[in-house]
């Protein structure tokens, strides 16, 4: 009987549970795509050299590097199903922005992220503030 009630229970309550992980895991990659930008801010401003943010939507990877003529890899962050994130959908228009040493970017860029059912975007503008929409 006790067995009957708490399988009911449980079954009630996965699909719930189970929105909330998914919800939860977009979220933590929008602020971690946030935190991306002010990585490249910060960067930018200790190095005094501009920096390059690029997001490639097929790789659904985010990858900041120094824009000088090495081309340097800083950071290179992973969003999609191989990742902790598991998202269906990533993207940005435009693909790539430029960060000013001065923390201010050359685009303002709009990046989308998406589990299929529930999305969030993260704006980057060209006075460099970056917001979680």
């Amino acid at each position: 009987m006790v067995l009957t009630i708490v399988a009911l229970v449980v079954g009630a309550l996965t699909p719930s549970v189970r929105r909330q992980l998914m919800h939860a895991r977009v979220n933590r990659a929008a602020s971690v795509v946030a935190g991306d930008f002010f990585l490249a801010q910060s960067i930018a401003g200790r190095q005094r050299v501009p920096v390059t943010i690029t997001f490639d939507g097929t790789a659904q990877t985010t990858t900041i590097t120094d824009s000088r003529v090495s081309a340097t890899v800083l950071v290179t962050r992973r969003f999609g199903l191989d990742s902790d994130y598991k998202l269906v959908s990533f993207g940005a228009s435009p693909t790539s922005v430029l960060v000013l040493p001065n923390g201010m970017a050359t685009t303002t860029v709009i990046v989308t992220l998406s589990d299929g059912s529930y999305q969030r975007q993260v704006r980057l503008s060209r006075a460099g503030q970056v917001r979680i929409l």
